[in-house]
């Protein structure tokens, strides 16, 4: 496959497609059934939540990184008690329980920042990419020809990095990623492919590179970006 037609990758997996899709078959079901009085109670208003169920549920069997668990526990249980609160069966009042979300925010960011990627430690400081960030703004430029990898950990911040002038010290480079409210835009040299591996909630991930041939190196972007975006381009 050649650059020009080479398929762009974005942060929504196969699965979040499947997820997405069934949910809407499932809304569509209980607001036709509800329209058509089958049944005496209003299912689409008691039963929606489940669909925070289901999503939470496929986040967790998903491939994630330490701390992303956080928020399918979250979906899971706040479709569980909103689903039990429409039948009746509790009462749940959310004026009262919104500050969990936030001690579940900070435990996500706690437990993230303490994860390890597998990225070269050993590395010099100026061949590697290590940006560390919160309510800031980063710009960034690395023109090391030992690139190594690094590290993006940002928390409602912007950060730029330039990459363009850089050049890899091996085959592959892997570049950490843990973004919350934040944007990430990435430059990389055009004779680069860059492998998007990528979790993104509520958020975009847009890889524009179109790698010259022949390839010089092979930069992984892994991890997950939560409310948030990620440009990739040349």
């Amino acid at each position: 496959m050649n650059a020009a037609s080479r398929p762009r990758r974005s942060g929504t997996t196969g699965t979040d497609r499947l997820v997405l899709g069934l949910a809407v078959i499932a809304f569509g079901t209980l607001a036709l059934l509800d329209n058509l009085h089958t049944f005496d109670t209003p299912l689409l208003r008691d039963y929606w939540p489940l669909g925070l169920v289901l999503w939470g549920a496929t986040r967790l069997l998903a491939p994630r990184r330490p701390g992303a668990w956080v928020f399918p526990i979250a979906l899971i249980a706040a479709g569980l008690l909103l689903t039990a609160h429409n039948l009746g069966l509790l009462t749940v009042h959310l004026r009262q329980w919104w500050p969990v979300f936030i001690i579940l925010g900070g435990l996500s960011m706690l437990t993230r920042s303490r994860a390890t990627g597998a990225v070269d430690t050993d590395a010099p400081a100026h061949d590697r990419a290590d940006v560390h960030t919160r309510f800031g703004a980063v710009n960034r430029s690395i023109d090391s020809p030992q690139f190594r990898g690094g590290r993006i950990d940002a928390r409602f911040s912007s950060v730029e990095l330039d990459l363009s002038s850089a050049r890899m010290a091996g085959p592959e480079a892997v570049l950490e990623l843990s973004a919350a409210f934040s944007s990430v835009e990435l430059r990389v040299p055009r004779d680069w492919q860059v492998e998007v591996q990528l979790q993104s909630t509520i958020g975009n991930v847009e890889d524009r590179t179109q790698p010259s041939q022949p390839v010089a190196g092979r930069l992984i972007l892994r991890g997950d970006s939560d409310c948030g975006s990620v440009e990739i381009r040349h």
